[in-house]
């Protein structure tokens, strides 16, 4: 039974663990206030404590729960290997996008008319042995040694010498309707060859046809005066190119069409767009000097000009710009040797344009041209020619053959390809699969980053801007 004395202790006791709650004060444990630094860093702790406990990144919360220490410990490397794993597949993402990968949609366009393409043709041998016999510059050709042959008189006999488009065209004959060597624009093909274009879009519009077949094709009868052909040309015919009005083909070649046969050329139009950079086509195009429209052959002339020129101080007749020509010994001594140089070591770097229109040619059967009938009266129109006065014709069918060629060349189908690169990756996806990822593994979204922007701008107010006041202290 408790006496008055140990009641007084139990007392005196509970008074001293509780002082505050009996009206007791003990100066001895009386507490300072706090200052405002303290203030502010119990603020930003309250902050990021109210961030872990009800932020929506899942895990975050276990991490920092001091009840359970296993528990913490386990959801640590939960919400760590989660985090490594989705950054993984985040850096894969990235690594995907970065490479900027594109497909290429491909789709048939049909159309009521179509534009017809430009038709170049280069003969394979490029002088005329009648014209450059014993001259200086064949003497240099058959010597290999230029001698003194002068950038004046070596333009002048190359140039004389090639074929001309009045003496090689027989007949010229586009949608039913006559043409003549005046539809016809020139170029020089890359190693000098003088080249002829029908449609090029430089004598006016470009045309069209409404319709398909032979009857609405362009045919061409051409004299490849093989007869007059220069002495080391092996074969005979001509190169066929088909392109657009917007590129001159300064380095195609383009299939060789044979003397003594029809041949039907079906044509296919392309359109093409690629994409610009970062792609890896990186489209573009370069402003020429000497050109108005840009094409990758254009470019590679125009480079390889200024190269020669840069070099040699002189450039080739065919070369465009108003630059001296170079003389026959410069020639062979610089210019080819650069031109060649330029070539093997691939210097032009030309864009490829971003629009292209391609024309497939496929040459779909022959037949042998002329007959023995309309040999003879071809040979009654080549003798009207003022050029071929002094031609013997012996066997006129086999000179035919071997000197004349027709083409015909015309649309199968009333249609064009449409080929267009798409980016198969755009930004977009690529922020959907980085939030997919990130989601799925520790659950942040988009409204996760804006809590933490929330947090970071309550904690730098709390710590920079807010006011604290301190506590009064305790009497």
């Amino acid at each position: 039974m408790l006496n008055f004395q140990d009641i007084a202790q139990i007392t005196v006791e509970a008074i001293h663990e509780n002082k505050e709650d009996v009206g007791i004060i003990d100066h001895s444990s009386k507490k300072k206030p706090k200052t405002e630094e303290e203030l502010r860093k119990e603020k930003v702790k309250e902050h990021v404590s109210d961030l872990i406990d009800n932020s929506s990144l899942h895990g975050l919360s276990y991490i920092f729960d001091k009840r359970h220490p296993i528990r913490r410990v386990i959801w640590f490397f939960i919400t760590t290997s989660a985090f490594i794993y989705s950054m993984l597949k985040v850096y894969e993402s990235t690594e995907y996008y970065l490479s900027y990968p594109f497909t290429t949609a491909r789709m048939r366009q049909y159309v009521d008319s179509i534009e017809f393409p430009a038709v170049s043709f280069c003969n394979i041998n490029d002088m005329r042995i009648s014209i450059l016999n014993g001259t200086n510059v064949d003497i240099a050709i058959l010597t290999n040694n230029p001698g003194n042959v002068t950038a004046e008189e070596y333009r002048s006999t190359t140039r004389s010498a090639a074929h001309d488009i009045t003496e090689m065209l027989v007949d010229c004959n586009f949608n039913g309707m006559k043409c003549t060597a005046k539809n016809f624009t020139e170029f020089f093909w890359k190693q000098g060859d003088r080249c002829f274009t029908f449609n090029s879009g430089k004598q006016g519009p470009v045309l069209k046809v409404t319709g398909t077949g032979v009857e609405r094709s362009l045919t061409l009868t051409i004299n490849l005066q093989h007869f007059d052909y220069y002495r080391d040309s092996m074969v005979s015919g001509i190169h066929m190119i088909l392109h657009g009005q917007d590129e001159t083909p300064v380095k195609i070649r383009g299939p060789m069409i044979s003397p003594g046969y029809t041949s039907f050329i079906k044509v296919e139009k392309k359109k093409i767009l690629n994409l610009k950079s970062p792609y890896k086509t990186n489209c573009g195009e370069l402003d020429l000097k000497y050109f108005n429209g840009y094409s990758m052959h254009t470019c590679w002339l125009e480079k390889l000009t200024d190269y020669v020129v840069k070099h040699c101080n002189c450039k080739d007749f065919f070369m465009p710009g108003n630059h001296s020509i170079c003389d026959l010994g410069t020639a062979y001594t610089c210019m080819w040797p650069k031109w060649e140089e330029y070539d093997k070591n691939k210097l032009a770097n030309c864009p490829l344009p971003c629009e292209i229109d391609s024309f497939h040619s496929e040459t779909i059967s022959r037949a042998l041209f002329p007959s023995e009938q309309y040999a003879h009266k071809l040979k009654k129109i080549l003798e009207k020619e003022p050029h071929m006065k002094n031609v013997v014709i012996k066997n006129v069918k086999q000179f035919m053959r071997d000197n004349l060629l027709r083409v015909v060349i015309y649309y199968d189908d009333m249609s064009y390809e449409r080929v267009e690169q798409q980016p198969s990756y755009d930004t977009l996806e690529w922020l959907g699969d980085v939030g997919g990822q990130i989601g799925l593994f520790i659950g942040a979204g988009a409204m996760s980053y804006f809590e933490f922007v929330d947090c970071i701008a309550l904690v730098i107010y709390a710590r920079f801007f807010q006011s604290f006041k301190p506590a009064p202290p305790n009497v």
